[in-house]
């Protein structure tokens, strides 16, 4: 009996001493949670949140998402634990860089990225490379406040903000399409890429796939237009967030060719069941750390 009432109490401690990793996708109604050994899928969960916390990637209520947060990690077992998150879409905006990254752009160089904000705006710029494309990355541009909002609610539940990537970046390196249509599917909006060398040369921000006629009719004038410049057969990659459910996503009932690394036996993970949803954009910034 003394042994048992040790074994409990000593959890959460190890569980402080030796924070564990985890993989968050924030979405604006749920929050998934994924966790690996190596490349093997050990636990994933999700979490719904109440109206009112999040829009758009960005916190409307902090105290209250770092509630919701460290009572639900804490109950899961995760006290402490030190996240990797991926914004959504709709939190960031992706641009192609040709040439070397530079450390700082310049103002002229910096406006004519275009990004949607006021010009006064704060803005923090992260150059991801493209291996598959030397001599070009993407720039992926995040508000400053969002980002200090969010490593404050994380630091307010108890946890450790390591690592913070946009949805698209994910989708990206999870496809590793080299040329080709990608398309993003989350539950506030969806987004088109065509690659090029494994680069976004063109992006398109689409309805959500709730909005079933909008999304195909806005996807095909984009194909369409695309045939008129650069007439050429491609497929469709398609990753979805983990936050849409399986209703959804099968209504769309259009023939594309759908990335789920667990659904294609990527992960050996041995749990007793498999998730209703997808772990591809959390698997995508998994990438960035398991790849040799």
């Amino acid at each position: 009996m003394v042994l048992a009432e040790f074994q409990e109490r000593l959890g959460p401690l190890q569980a402080w001493l030796f924070p564990r990793r985890l993989y968050l996708e924030i979405q604006d109604q749920v929050i998934t949670a994924m966790a690996l050994s190596g490349r093997r899928l050990i636990w994933f969960d999700q979490l719904s949140l109440p109206p009112g916390l999040c829009s758009g990637g960005r916190l409307l209520n902090g105290p209250a998402m770092a509630d919701q947060l460290g009572d639900w990690l804490v109950q899961r077992g995760y006290a402490g634990a030190r996240i990797w998150a991926v914004l959504p879409g709709a939190a960031s905006e992706v641009r192609l860089l040709k040439g070397s990254a530079p450390a700082k752009l310049m103002p002229k160089e910096f406006d004519a990225l275009r990004l949607p904000w006021p010009a006064e705006t704060a803005v923090d710029l992260l150059h991801v490379p493209l291996p598959s494309c030397p001599g070009s990355s993407v720039a992926v541009a995040v508000e400053v406040a969002l980002l200090e909002e969010w490593i404050d609610a994380f630091a307010d539940a108890g946890l450790v903000l390591d690592a913070v990537e946009a949805a698209p970046v994910c989708a990206l390196r999870c496809v590793g399409l080299q040329t080709g249509w990608l398309l993003g599917l989350e539950p506030e909006q969806s987004w088109l890429f065509r690659l090029e060398k494994g680069a976004p040369t063109w992006q398109w921000r689409l309805p959500p796939p709730t909005e079933n006629g909008a999304l195909r009719a806005e996807l095909d004038q984009c194909l369409s237009y695309w045939q008129s410049r650069a007439p050429q057969s491609s497929s469709i990659s398609v990753v979805a967030s983990a936050a849409l459910p399986a209703s959804v996503v099968e209504a769309l009932r259009m023939e594309l060719q759908w990335m789920d690394p667990l659904a294609a036996g990527a992960l050996q993970n041995g749990l007793p069941d498999q998730p209703e949803f997808s772990l591809a954009l959390l698997w995508g910034m998994a990438m960035s750390e398991l790849q040799p």
